[in-house]
């Protein structure tokens, strides 16, 4: 175990590059069934250390789609041991984008609005 992983707190998970760098990694590499890779597009602003969006542009979402993202995060939880969750949303800026939103802690702001 290396000095980083002993001091890494699952609460404030982005505080650790190399978890937010395997995450990133991951996202960017998804296959959506109707488009394929999508680029790394950060939505209001870069990651804090509890969550970041991603804008994804118009994107129509299939069942597996949303299979393949819980699995992601799915592992991404059990190795770090990490609550990671994930949403979809209608941006307010850019008619028509849908933006995913990577929530790496409970302690992330709600913000509803």
């Amino acid at each position: 175990m290396t000095y980083s992983m002993l001091k890494f707190d699952p609460l404030e998970p982005f505080k650790e590059k190399k978890l937010l760098d395997e995450v990133m990694k991951l996202l960017e590499n998804f296959e959506y069934k109707l488009y394929g890779k999508i680029p790394i597009k950060f939505h209001r602003g870069k990651p804090t250390i509890y969550e970041f969006d991603l804008n994804l542009g118009i994107i129509h979402f299939t069942e597996q789609d949303f299979k393949g993202l819980s699995e992601i995060f799915a592992k991404i939880n059990k190795k770090w041991g990490t609550q990671m969750t994930f949403c979809i949303y209608p941006s307010r800026e850019k008619n028509r984008d849908m933006i995913i939103n990577v929530r790496g802690s409970p302690k992330a702001p709600s913000e509803i609005g």
